[in-house]
């Protein structure tokens, strides 16, 4: 079969527990890459069509006489603490870590990593949840008996529009905006010169 996916771009989302420098293995040994993107509802009409319209090659799969079987789309409305949509569609991306062919090899994969500018960021240690991204995918159609037909967002790679880095998410990633009170002292950084011999 030849790979005529659909080739998809996602609009700015905030990320939810990414998996992308480093493979998640809780549950699988070979590793998966991996992201939640979530993403304003109002910009997000255009991946769902995308997915729709993947989503009707898949149901082709079906094998004659089976009965019509569908798996979850991979996206869902965002709810907040209080079960109460947000607003916003969550989209979930993936990409298997390391793949076996039929002829006995292992193929490593991870996604490639770009800067908002569309520079590859080389050397980034870890992405955390709160960072603004996009995502480049394929839409995958699948059969599986056990689920039914359905598709995947097959992540391929990532531009990173702002990053969240190792301290968290950003005081405006919980709703916060600036105003006047309380202001923390600032902590100076000094770096270390090189020593001269």
């Amino acid at each position: 079969m030849a790979n005529d996916y659909i080739g998809v771009v996602s609009p700015e989302g905030i990320a939810i527990y990414p998996h992308l420098t480093q493979p998640d293995t809780k549950f699988n040994a070979m590793g998966e890459y991996k992201v939640s993107l979530s993403v304003d509802k109002s910009e997000a009409a255009p991946l769902i069509g995308n997915i729709e319209t993947a989503m009707k090659q898949a149901e082709k799969m079906i094998p004659p006489g089976k009965r019509k079987k569908v798996a979850e789309p991979p996206y869902f409305d965002e709810l907040d603490d209080e079960g109460q949509e947000t607003g916003r569609v969550v989209f979930k991306f993936k990409m298997k870590a390391k793949v076996n062919t039929k002829d006995g090899r292992t193929i490593t994969m991870s996604p490639r990593l770009f800067d908002a500018e569309g520079t590859p960021a080389e050397g980034i240690e870890s992405i955390w949840g709160g960072s603004e991204l996009r995502i480049s995918a394929d839409l995958i159609p699948f059969y599986v008996a056990a689920v039914g037909a359905g598709v995947s967002l097959r992540l391929k790679a990532v531009q990173i529009i702002n990053l969240v880095e190792g301290g968290g998410a950003s005081a405006s990633n919980y709703g916060f905006d600036a105003t006047e009170g309380y202001v923390a002292p600032k902590v100076e950084k000094f770096e270390e010169e090189e020593a001269v011999y």
